[in-house]
């Protein structure tokens, strides 16, 4: 994301009762200045960081162990597409409640990968046909 000298600084203002998940804010500060990623796609890793450097991908974002999806705001991540990184036996209450989430901000795509599991990707929502399925 890049940024012209003249642009004036603009803080995301989370919704009531929620906070940015964790490394997002310098992507949902972008996002308020109308910015969006150079690739037009952001990371979401559930429940870890990853051990080796993000790269490639686009921007990377995690919901923590110890906050509750719902109650993070997620509204910057519309229009992009979203990819979801799993450890490779998440809980499946926080996995559901995290893909209802996101699915309600309206991403372009959402695409769930599964770390060493079958099939290594699932598409949540498509840009092609909306929802594929219900998280």
């Amino acid at each position: 994301m890049t940024m012209p000298d003249t642009a004036p600084h603009v803080s995301w203002r989370c919704s009531p009762g929620r906070r940015l998940p964790a490394h997002a804010r310098d992507l949902a500060d972008a996002r308020a200045r109308d910015l969006v990623p150079a690739q037009r796609q952001v990371v979401v890793y559930l429940d870890r960081w990853p051990a080796g450097p993000v790269t490639g991908l686009g921007p990377a974002i995690c919901c923590p162990p110890d906050f509750h999806p719902g109650r993070l705001d997620w509204r910057y991540l519309a229009a992009l597409s979203v990819l979801v990184v799993t450890p490779p036996a998440p809980d499946p209450e926080r996995l559901r409640h995290l893909l209802a989430e996101l699915v309600a901000v309206r991403p372009l795509r959402l695409v769930l990968l599964h770390p060493r599991g079958m099939p290594a990707a699932q598409f949540i929502v498509s840009a092609a046909r909306g929802r594929e399925v219900q998280p």
